[in-house]
């Protein structure tokens, strides 16, 4: 998963490089971040699990008209609350990793201060450390959609970095069978908020 995104960020920049060239007014950038995620709802994951805390990178590519796409890698920890471990199950010590893939708009208050909203695609992996299993883990994949915004702010004259402030809501669905379906439903979805403060360097 590291190896993918890696590779699809690379090439991303490779192709900004090569429209730059040409001349074409195409802003490419990267980022990094500390994330704090809270899952809410009637679901497993908000009802057993403490929030979760991370960090994670990203970039994207912005047109002349102010839309872009943009990719996000995030890494995320978590622990079972107190008291919940048995409704849990033998597991503990919960990771999330994320990819998200959206679509951007820009919005340009003042030479200081923008704006950008994103809607895209999510893709999640959670891994559990099995209690009693000899540091086994017990892994699940997952996907959904997101939406967010982002308030930025430039920190040099020139424009190459900025720090940020965004929110996103993360939807999440898994594939877990009950015959139950209010059982099903506990562990089968679940909607995360999420605020993230970060670094932005353009190029």
């Amino acid at each position: 998963m590291r190896i993918t995104f890696l590779i699809i960020f690379g090439v991303s920049t490779f192709l900004f490089g090569q429209n730059k060239k040409k001349g074409l007014d195409v802003v490419s950038n990267i980022e990094a971040k500390m994330i704090v995620m809270k899952p809410i709802g009637n679901n497993h994951l908000s009802k057993l699990l403490m929030p979760f805390y991370g960090f994670g990178f990203g970039g994207n590519l912005m047109t002349p008209v102010n839309f872009g796409v943009g990719l996000d890698y995030n890494v995320l920890f978590s622990n079972v609350k107190y008291g919940e471990q048995n409704i849990y199950g033998n597991i503990g010590s919960p990771t999330i990793t994320n990819i998200d893939l959206y679509v951007t708009h820009r919005e340009i208050i003042s030479e200081d201060f923008s704006i950008e909203e994103m809607a895209g695609f999510s893709f999640y992996r959670q891994t559990n450390l099995l209690i009693d299993g000899k540091n086994e883990k017990l892994k699940d994949n997952a996907t959904g959609f997101n939406l967010g915004g982002k308030a930025l702010y430039t920190l040099d004259r020139d424009g190459y970095q900025q720090v940020f402030v965004a929110a996103k809501v993360n939807f999440y669905f898994t594939n877990i069978y009950n015959e139950n379906s209010e059982i099903q439903k506990f562990y089968n979805r679940s909607t995360f908020l999420s605020l993230n403060l970060g670094y932005r360097y353009n190029f």
